[in-house]
């Protein structure tokens, strides 16, 4: 028998080992550029839905309202969905068209971000400090808009928001740290 014909048990092991250590040099790396995705495709819906308020606003004189929808959870994003879905503004569609399924109208009850998390709404031009606005948030207790010093961050526009990789909602923070990580269409003054 040719001892040069085949593999020793112990190249085999060699080989696997190396081939194991290969992936898991690169799975982060893999892992890193998935997150990043997701955090650019949040970014910009986050955009897009921020443009799609304005164009609403335009329309009507008034930003979506987030009380527009019944009581419960994702209140604002319910209420968003349903006010972008209206037809007959002029600018009419509000969202691009990949929003709208094949029956014309937004798919599904709230808008998701790539984490399959529902997106935080506000409009800020009815608030008043005086009154609560906050409403249940999936897998988070309670939102509410944003205050600063000067009053309601984007006042007189809207705020949203995206929990964003950590999936907890940190109060629209984007500070650029593992524990505050959302996403959101206006900065943090801190």
């Amino acid at each position: 028998m040719d001892r040069r014909a085949a593999f020793t048990v112990i190249e085999l092991l060699v080989v696997i080992g190396v081939i194991a250590l290969l992936l898991a040099i690169t799975f982060p790396a893999f892992s890193a550029i998935r997150r990043n995705s997701k955090i650019r495709k949040t970014r910009a819906v986050v955009e897009t839905l921020t443009t799609a308020a304005a164009s609403y606003a335009n329309d009507y004189g008034l930003y979506p309202p987030a009380e527009f929808a019944p009581d419960g959870a994702d209140r604002g994003n319910r209420s968003l969905v349903l006010l972008l879905d209206r037809r007959g503004g002029r600018s009419w569609p509000y969202l691009p068209s990949a929003f709208y399924g094949d029956d014309g109208h937004v798919e599904g009850p709230v808008l998701l971000d790539a984490w399959e998390r529902p997106f935080v709404y506000f409009d800020t031009s009815v608030m008043k400090a005086d009154t609560s606005h906050a409403y249940t948030l999936q897998g988070n207790p309670a939102v509410g808009p944003i205050e600063g010093d000067d009053g309601f961050y984007n006042f007189g526009r809207c705020q949203i928001w995206s929990c964003g990789p950590n999936e907890r909602n940190d109060g629209g923070r984007d500070l650029h740290t593992k524990q505050a990580d959302d996403l959101a269409n206006f900065k943090i003054r801190d």
